[in-house]
């Protein structure tokens, strides 16, 4: 047998790889995972991003890419500099500085170490987080939101999904995921602001549900797009957190602080829940010396990160009024991107704007299709403009 896997076969091995784990056979909780979530739209998103890149890659001129929700401002320049300075250290175990690393998280959030998880980048936690919910029962997601493509896998096995629409204003429908929680819930997952839709759900209706729900089962709150949020230290759910509640935060630094390519990422939770997703994880040993010392730094350079929301918003109000001049609508967003109806079907509208240099994303749900459109500098967001005007004329 070839000892050579191609990607897709990877995928459907279990991702043990891609959560780094190495386990004898006769552990109790590999032989208890899941065999594949190789379909989840996590990946099938992934997928995309891949093709993008080869229709980039052929395209004429690259003007913008605005497809992967990346922040074209970063990293911070302390965070190069500290990158520059950790790497002759690189040929040690990262140990120590993760250390410093979870400290400097647990600090900033208002809970303790060991109330933190690191991994390399959010994926590695939400994959984990699933797999250890695939052991016990359902996830109940909404729909639409960044896992909600097909079931684990075609032939029905491992990993079973309750789906809850969206509300007619494309919100968490939180009254009747409330109701539907039973005893097969394992895990509710809520993506706040959600992607791909960029809404935020009211922070105080989220706690409450988290305070009547989170008893009886995990409630994961997928973070990612929080540092956007308008007022991201009360909008974060971390206080359910520090009340000792069963919810669990996930975070990542590849959006405002520019990490997409450097893997960082991190948990928020309650000790033996912690303990328990460590199982499916790396458990923080997946992160470089070099990008854990970044991430310290990043924390630290307020005025860059300053920058960038200000930048983000502004160019997020020229796409606003670029839209609203060639009669579309939008869909209000607390994240770094835009998802707005169009009038064409997506992968038309992706190929034409590809032909113009211009990368963008499509979805189809709600017997519509749509363009979620990456905040990028403000020549990227003209090009946009330029490439748009075109592919729709």
């Amino acid at each position: 047998m070839s000892s050579i896997l191609n990607r897709r076969d990877w995928l459907k091995s279990g991702l043990l790889a891609s959560t780094g784990i190495v386990l004898g056979q006769s552990s109790p909780a590999l032989a208890a995972r899941p065999t594949s979530f190789g379909v989840l739209d996590v990946y099938a998103e992934r997928e995309m991003e891949l093709a993008q890149e080869a229709l980039l890659a052929a395209a004429p001129q690259i003007k913008a890419r605005l497809s992967s929700n990346e922040n074209p401002w970063g990293p911070s320049p302390a965070a190069i500099k500290a990158i520059s300075e950790a790497a002759p250290k690189a040929f040690l175990y990262a140990g120590a500085i993760t250390m410093e690393l979870r400290k400097a998280i647990a600090e900033m959030n208002g809970v303790t170490p060991d109330q933190v998880l690191l991994g390399a980048g959010s994926s590695e936690l939400l994959m984990a987080s699933l797999m250890m919910a695939a052991t016990k029962g359902k996830v109940m997601i909404a729909e639409t939101c960044y896992i909600s493509g097909r079931d684990a896998r075609e032939d029905g096995a491992t990993m079973k999904m309750d789906r809850v629409p969206l509300t007619k204003d494309y919100q968490y429908d939180l009254d009747t995921m409330s109701t539907r929680v039973n005893a097969e819930t394992a895990l509710i997952y809520i993506c706040n602001p959600n992607n791909p839709t960029g809404v935020m759900l009211p922070s105080e209706k989220l706690k409450s549900f988290c305070d009547t729900v989170s008893p009886k089962s995990t409630v994961l709150v997928d973070e990612a797009y929080i540092d956007y949020a308008p007022t991201p230290a009360t909008d974060s759910m971390v206080e359910c957190v520090r009340k000792g509640q069963n919810v669990l935060i996930l975070r990542t630094l590849s959006k405002l602080h520019g990490f997409a390519g450097l893997r960082i990422g991190y948990a928020l939770g309650q000790p033996a829940l912690l303990k328990d997703l460590r199982k499916y994880c790396s458990g923080g040993f997946t992160v470089s010396t070099t990008s854990a010392a970044a991430a310290i730094a990043s924390f630290k350079d307020k005025a860059f990160q300053e920058m960038v929301l200000k930048n983000t918003l502004e160019s997020k109000k020229f796409l606003y009024d670029t839209l609203k001049a060639m009669d579309y609508t939008y869909l209000p967003s607390s994240a770094n991107f835009v998802l707005f109806p169009i009038k064409m079907k997506g992968q038309m509208l992706l190929q034409k704007m590809m032909a113009e240099g211009v990368s963008v994303r499509s979805w189809s749900f709600d017997q519509q299709d749509w363009c979620r459109v990456s905040i990028g500098t403000m020549d990227e967001m003209k090009a946009f403009k330029e490439a748009f005007a075109k592919s729709i004329s």
